[in-house]
């Protein structure tokens, strides 16, 4: 009973997520250190905040790669919907319908490039950088180069807070990973986002209909990426063509931050969550020790390369035991 106890903990003191919840302990008591205007309620909220549409996209991200598969369109699928909602909020519809539209848009897209990726039999990756292209010169083309400024409407999902104190944002954020994370954990669709990702021939021959579920993985990641798109809109309160663009690869790193294998798989939403919060945590700690900008991307691959070594280093450790 000891040695399963003790061999629990280790397995949680050497998990990617563990190691990246140290890190964010590391940055934060540093960056305190030098400024300490960091480890205040206005500067988590920033974080928290800009990590709701990073990690909605991010949580998407995690079963496609785990299924084997990436999209690199989600930046441009999030600027569309975007810009698409602000012209029909500035055009005085609905809020509510607006925000359906936007998600809708977003899970058409998404549906596109899982049918594209099935019916031709080709990369995921390939398949999404076209039609990345495609969305963002959809998105230039409904507003024709102009930003759409929505002069502080729809601000209701940003700005409201439950009981006067926990923002709508964060809700929305948590709930959306906690879906993620029963679905991955405690669904037949999870079990089949795993399945597939692991060995796509065995899960066909086991009786899996793996088109159809690789369409229902881009289906659910376009659901939390139009998420993203309403959490995003309500924050800026304004979309141009080019809104959320690199947002693809941030979320991707984020994943294979938190420990999801890009050979599909392996992997987790809680190691992405923590992944999203260090990734925004870095980028406001750069800003406030005004440190120059061009760096930050320097960082995030310096971070994405080391959490590669470190799944490495866990793997060949794995194969050794066994």
């Amino acid at each position: 009973m000891k040695k399963s106890s003790k061999s629990g903990v280790l397995k949680i003191i050497t998990s990617q997520p563990f190691i990246l919840f140290l890190l964010i302990i590391i940055v934060a008591v540093v960056t305190n250190s030098i400024n300490s205007k960091f480890l205040t309620w206005v500067t988590i909220n920033s974080i928290l905040g800009q990590a709701a549409g990073l990690g909605l996209v991010s949580a998407g991200a995690t079963i496609l790669v785990i299924s084997g598969h990436f999209d690199i369109s989600t930046g441009r699928m999030v600027g569309l919907a975007m810009c698409a909602m602000a012209i029909m909020l500035n055009n005085g519809m609905n809020p509510v319908m607006v925000s359906v539209i936007g998600v809708l848009i977003c899970v058409i897209c998404s549906i596109m490039n899982g049918i594209f990726t099935v019916a031709f039999k080709a990369p995921s990756f390939v398949v999404t950088l076209a039609t990345q292209n495609i969305f963002y010169s959809i998105a230039l083309l409904l507003t024709n180069g102009y930003m759409q400024t929505l002069y502080g409407n729809y601000r209701s999902i940003a700005s409201h807070k439950f009981f006067g104190i926990i923002p709508l944002l964060y809700i929305i954020l948590l709930v959306g990973f906690a879906i993620t994370y029963y679905i991955l954990k405690h669904t037949r669709t999870g079990r089949q986002v795993y399945a597939i990702g692991t060995n796509e021939r065995a899960a066909y021959i086991s009786g899996l209909n793996v088109k159809w579920n690789k369409i229902k993985f881009f289906a659910i990641s376009g659901v939390l990426v139009g998420i993203a798109s309403m959490v995003m809109l309500s924050r800026i309160s304004a979309a141009q063509a080019t809104t959320g663009y690199g947002m693809e690869t941030e979320a991707i790193g984020a994943v294979v931050i938190g420990g999801s294998s890009i050979n599909g798989g392996k992997g987790g939403v809680v190691g992405t969550f923590v992944g999203v919060i260090l990734l925004s945590m870095i980028s406001t700690a750069i800003n406030m020790l005004h440190i120059n900008a061009f760096y930050e991307y320097m960082i995030y691959g310096i971070i994405i390369i080391m959490a590669l070594a470190i799944t490495a280093i866990r793997n060949y450790s794995v194969e050794k035991a066994n």
